[in-house]
């Protein structure tokens, strides 16, 4: 059984970025925890929202991390404790997935992201979405499409 904490993340292509902004910040009442704009995020724009302990992406259209789909859906985080990382990575690899690395801020958490049969792509996460941003991403793994 592969060990996870819950759901950290969640990501949601959305058509226009300032409408969802204002339904999910002054309809749900969540607050705008992180922002993404600039080179540094590859051009990507994203606003993420705080929704108890889970962070939700509202992802303009655009291919993310390991090839996630645009338009269908885009990925989900599941939080992993660091100490757990290596042995779920190790053990979704000799299962057969294929793991994408990724590594976020200087060394402030690790991601691994892997696509079930229907491209949706499942991250397991060692960030906690409550301390705010970890940083930009980094491939850890050659060859992580979207970094």
């Amino acid at each position: 059984m592969t060990r996870t904490a819950g759901v950290n993340e969640l990501v949601l292509e959305v058509a226009d970025l300032e409408a969802a902004e204002r339904f999910y910040t002054e309809v749900l009442g969540f607050p705008v925890i992180d922002r993404w704009e600039g080179e540094v995020f590859r051009g990507r724009e994203a606003v993420w929202v705080l929704a108890g302990g889970t962070r939700i992406g509202l992802w303009k259209p655009a291919l993310g991390i390991s090839r996630a789909r645009g338009g269908v859906h885009v990925h989900y985080a599941l939080s992993v404790a660091a100490e757990d990382y290596d042995a779920v990575v190790e053990g979704v690899r000799s299962r057969g997935g294929v793991v994408d690395e990724v590594e976020f801020g200087p060394g402030n958490a690790r991601s691994a992201y892997v696509a079930d049969p229907d491209h949706n792509v499942v991250e397991f996460w060692t960030w906690d979405v409550t301390q705010g941003s970890p940083g930009a991403p980094r491939a850890v793994t050659d060859g992580v499409y979207g970094l």
